[in-house]
């Protein structure tokens, strides 16, 4: 997924777009099929400083935004801004700049851009307003939903039968599915539970995606594993950190009490969402321009080393690779038989 930005003079602009054009824009940036380049943070942090066109011309372009998938970024010799939500360390031989959860201190080429700031529109609706009330979220019909389709986080499958063990989940994902359909209205589906597993594929500093916001915006009670600096963004009155208890018998412990406790699922659910009650910085276009700018009008684009990425490589790369493949063959046998009946 790649999309070119380029900020052309007024001669190649005219050329490349037609002489009915009298004026360039500031940056002119293309479209290639799997991208969408307008609606994500980078398209509008630049339109904050540039006036931007889209075009299918890359020859013309001077900055390139691509993703995790595909390889025809390779080409490109301009400057290119890596962008992803993935758990993915941003590697530098392939990109001048980069916005991933994965932060490198001291780098000011990595920028901190979790996955749930890129999804939300805005924060405003996680801001709570004095005197805020969940009364409406209080009595519902359900104990906890749970909604995946990967089967290859252990931690995750071991949250989810914990607590299944003691008090039925409703999962409509096709992970541990328990409704006998997969759902098709998440949100909807999040609504009829009081609490929800919002748990990560995996576990590392910055990697919040949009499973925690979903559970706050559903007004269901989180159970959160996943990133240990998920504080460094959300209050942690908000949410129940499965991270902070000793074990999963513990941690299953405290749920049931809070599930029958109405004053305790109200202090979390009226809990400011963010720190201070405010938008992170990090959601600010003002994050991303700053960089960027940097990057469009100081730097030069840097030498290449194309080469192929698997998703969450530094991950891989921590283990063995026959421990990481079995505990991964072991995760997706648990889930095949769940299918079939078998749900010890």
């Amino acid at each position: 997924r790649s999309s070119p930005c380029r900020r052309p003079s007024r001669r190649s602009a005219s050329s490349a777009r037609g002489a009915e054009h009298e004026a360039a824009p500031d940056c002119l940036l293309g479209l290639l099929p799997g991208f969408d380049a307008v609606e994500n943070r980078v398209w509008e942090a630049l339109s904050l400083r540039y006036e931007i066109e889209l075009t299918s011309e890359t020859r013309y372009a001077d900055l390139l935004v691509f993703g995790d998938f595909g390889t025809r970024h390779w080409d490109f010799q301009g400057r290119k801004v890596y962008l992803t939500g993935e758990n993915m360390v941003p590697d530098f031989d392939q990109c001048d700049l980069a916005f991933s959860p994965v932060e490198i201190p001291g780098d000011r080429r990595a920028v901190r851009l979790p996955y749930y700031a890129q999804v939300l529109k805005e924060a405003k609706p996680f801001l709570r307003a004095p005197g805020y009330k969940a009364d409406p979220c209080l009595d519902r019909p359900a104990f906890c939903s749970f909604v995946s389709s990967n089967p290859t986080c252990r931690m995750r499958n071991r949250i989810f039968k914990s607590l299944h063990r003691k008090k039925p989940v409703a999962s409509g994902g096709t992970l541990f599915n328990t409704t006998g359909t997969k759902i098709d209205d998440k949100m909807a589906f999040l609504r009829r539970a009081r609490f929800n597993l919002a748990c990560e594929n995996s576990r590392s500093p910055g990697y919040v995606t949009e499973k925690l916001v979903d559970a706050i915006h559903a007004c269901a009670v989180p159970i959160y594993w996943g990133a240990p600096d998920v504080g460094r963004d959300f209050d942690p009155r908000c949410l129940i950190n499965i991270s902070d208890y000793a074990d999963l018998d513990e941690a299953t412990e405290a749920i049931l009490r809070v599930d029958q406790d109405e004053a305790a699922r109200r202090r979390i659910l009226e809990a400011p969402v963010f720190l201070g009650n405010a938008a992170p910085e990090c959601m600010s276009p003002q994050h991303l321009l700053a960089p960027l700018t940097d990057l469009l009008e100081s730097r030069s684009p840097a030498r290449r080393h194309p080469r192929v990425r698997r998703l969450h490589e530094h991950i891989r790369a921590s283990r063995h690779s026959l421990s990481y493949k079995f505990e991964k063959f072991l995760c997706k046998l648990e889930a095949k038989l769940w299918r079939h009946g078998l749900r010890g």
